[in-house]
């Protein structure tokens, strides 16, 4: 870990305020939610809290049964980062950051096609110049995440079907 060099005094309700810059850069808003881990040498940890990372077990499962039966290639996020990927050429590689506008069209809470312009707002540096669809993950009328189909060629009608059923499972198992 690195230090800061910002310190903040705890109030008589045990609050403490995370200053408005580390919550710009680390785009934590009003309302997330956050885990609170301890470590062995006594430090407290606050980390953002994904519900859908949570889902570890299955989600690789998921994206891979997705691409098994359909032949597209299918990833699962959170508003974060890739979480899963399954397939070939995919946009982006699991683990890889969501690009700074990611959440413009997520929160928009519709599937929507996507193509070059969207590749550039979801990923920081889209791998391959793909076409597809994205069904943003919403439960209790938050956005989670997203699960997006890409292939060649693209039944969009499928590939939509297909990231909307995912997206809709994984928010009734969050």
């Amino acid at each position: 870990m690195r230090s800061t060099g910002i310190v903040r005094r705890m109030d008589e309700l045990g609050r403490v305020v995370i200053p408005k810059e580390l919550r710009r850069t680390l785009k934590i808003r009003e309302g997330e939610e956050l885990e609170v881990l301890t470590s062995d040498e006594n430090e407290l940890i606050l980390r953002k809290y994904s519900a859908v990372e949570e889902l570890a077990d299955f989600k690789a499962d998921y994206v891979r049964s997705i691409y098994t039966t359909t032949g597209l290639t299918a990833l699962i996020t959170d508003n974060d980062r890739v979480l899963a990927v399954s397939g070939k050429n995919p946009p982006a590689r699991s683990g890889d950051p969501m690009g700074a506008n990611a959440d413009e069209l997520l929160n928009l809470r519709k599937c929507f096609t996507v193509g070059e312009k969207e590749l550039g707002k979801l990923f920081k540096q889209p791998r391959e110049n793909l076409s597809g669809v994205c069904a943003p993950i919403v439960n209790g009328g938050s956005v989670l995440g997203s699960v997006m189909v890409f292939g060649a060629p693209l039944s969009e009608s499928l590939a939509q079907k297909t990231a909307e059923t995912a997206a809709d499972f994984i928010s009734k198992r969050i």
